[in-house]
């Protein structure tokens, strides 16, 4: 990587020393500018920003320490080397008081300055890929934050949610959900990464369930929303042939996160089973004709019907009016199960907490392929309807393990999750292990992997930086935990998913 400098010396003999028989290039540093007093070094700072900059400390109208002091902000980032004929100690000590990287005495000697040099340009470098590695680590943070406040439910409905994954609290938002046949690409995540937003349009994205999900924030006016939405989503959808955009309502309650995000997959699903008709669909339109449109009603109140009796119906009952009001049409099916299973869920969602997996499979309904799958499909949401219908954990065990998933980046040490809850830890740690059947532990790292595995899914995020979201402290430690429960490495796992 190459670094900027700027010589600031009044000297002309010297100047031209410095300029003529330092190796600049091979350094890696290019000479943009020299000044030959303070007044023009302060000029050419402002301008070119240097990296680095060659001063020497006694100069006409002003010197080198009363520009560095003048411009310690601009300078905040670069080295600064001062050079000087005067051995001074008042000198030495304000140098030092601004931070100066070196101090050099004349007459210079150009293997002591070009080492002076290279190491500034190390310090450079040291922290530039410190600053990359941060930025790297707080944008996989801050997805996983966002992936968070979608999944898992969390408490948290205040506006300071938001600050969780995006800049600033929202005016309004609106979530976009994107399918394709060829899955989350990468060329499909650069465009929304780079993409020209008008200033008051912040986007958050991640990968969930296979589907590209992103967070559209707007501060002001929100005006013109569906105009921004059709933008961002045919930017997206360039050069793609089979790929299905759906939009939710505009909303303004923190509180609303999540629905949101569901009427956008809502609209997705619709869109997808229903057939693409236009570029983007938003929640509420209706992309059917109405001789469709009535038949869809009709479908729907049936499953309404059944999904009433949810506790006392059986898997063939439903599969026998699925296949006299669908005539045996896959298309119509996947609508009566999509349709039924999203009423049964709410038929039970006082009294029931769904699990990931439930959620998930909802969202795979789009891919069944055969009436046989979707039968088989039918048979396992049963299944899962009789879980939860078993004798639910304690309050307090399911309070606990939804902070431990709303809290995974965190350490989550047991003696500490038992304070927030104000019980002993001997008591929580026996009370979990004899209602779930495994430790409090092996529920923490359950949680830890659920989530890595989800972000392994984006491509852009490393895997050392996955690591972090979840709270590992070292890239090792989670590779042997999720090497032991995967049978295969974080990386191995991505590169099977995205051959899916």
């Amino acid at each position: 990587m190459e670094y900027t400098a700027l010589i600031v010396e009044d000297n002309q003999v010297a100047l031209e020393s410095l300029k003529r028989t330092i190796p600049w290039g091979r350094l890696g540093l290019r000479l943009v500018a020299t000044a030959e007093n303070g007044r023009q070094g302060c000029d050419l700072i402002r301008q070119f920003h240097p990296d680095i900059v060659l001063a020497d400390i006694h100069m006409p109208e002003m010197d080198g320490l009363a520009m560095v002091e003048l411009m310690e902000e601009e300078l905040a980032d670069s080295r600064v080397i001062f050079i000087t004929a005067y051995e001074k100690i008042e000198y030495a000590s304000r140098a030092i008081k601004l931070s100066a990287f070196d101090f050099i005495l004349k007459p210079v000697d150009n293997e002591e300055l070009c080492q002076s040099l290279r190491r500034a340009a190390e310090s450079l470098h040291k922290d530039r890929d410190a600053a990359m590695e941060s930025e790297r680590r707080d944008a996989a943070l801050r997805r996983f934050r966002f992936m968070n406040a979608l999944t898992a439910g969390g408490t948290d409905r205040t506006e300071t949610v938001f600050l969780g994954f995006a800049n600033r609290i929202p005016s309004g938002y609106f979530m976009i959900c994107v399918e394709s046949s060829d899955g989350v690409t990468g060329p499909m995540l650069q465009r929304v990464d780079f993409l020209d937003l008008p200033e008051n349009l912040e986007l958050v994205s991640a990968v969930l369930d296979g589907e590209l999900v992103i967070y559209c924030g707007l501060a002001g006016d929100t005006a013109g929303w569906q105009i921004q939405a059709r933008n961002i989503a045919q930017i997206i959808s360039r050069n793609c042939l089979d790929q299905a955009v759906a939009v939710s309502d505009l909303h303004t309650q923190a509180s609303e996160l999540r629905t949101a995000y569901d009427e956008a997959r809502q609209t997705l699903l619709r869109h997808v089973i229903y057939g693409r008709h236009t570029t983007v669909d938003f929640f509420g339109s209706q992309s059917v004709n109405s001789t469709k449109l009535t038949r869809l009603v009709d479908l729907e109140q049936s499953c309404a019907k059944m999904a009433q009796k949810i506790d006392s119906i059986t898997p063939e009952e439903v599969w026998n009016v699925m296949m006299e009001k669908s005539g045996g049409k896959l298309r119509l099916v996947r609508i009566m199960l999509l349709s039924f299973c999203t009423k049964a869920m709410q038929e039970k969602s006082s009294i029931s907490q769904w699990t990931d997996s439930v959620d998930i499979s909802v969202y795979n309904i789009t891919k069944l392929g055969t009436l046989d799958s979707a039968r088989s499909w039918l048979d396992n949401f049963f299944r899962e309807v009789q879980k939860i219908n078993v004798p639910a954990n304690s309050s307090l065990v399911r309070n606990v393990l939804e902070y431990v998933r709303e809290h995974v980046t965190e350490g989550l040490v047991l003696e500490n999750v038992a304070a927030v809850f104000y019980v002993s830890p001997n008591y929580l740690s026996t009370l979990i292990r004899k209602e779930t059947g495994i430790t409090y532990r092996q529920h923490v790292i359950n949680a830890k992997m659920t989530v890595a595995k989800q972000m392994l899914a984006d491509t852009r995020m490393r895997v050392e930086d996955i690591a972090y979201a979840i709270g590992y402290e070292n890239y090792i430690s989670f590779y042997n935990v999720f090497r032991k429960m995967e049978n295969m490495s974080p990386t191995e796992y991505r590169f099977s998913k995205c051959g899916e």
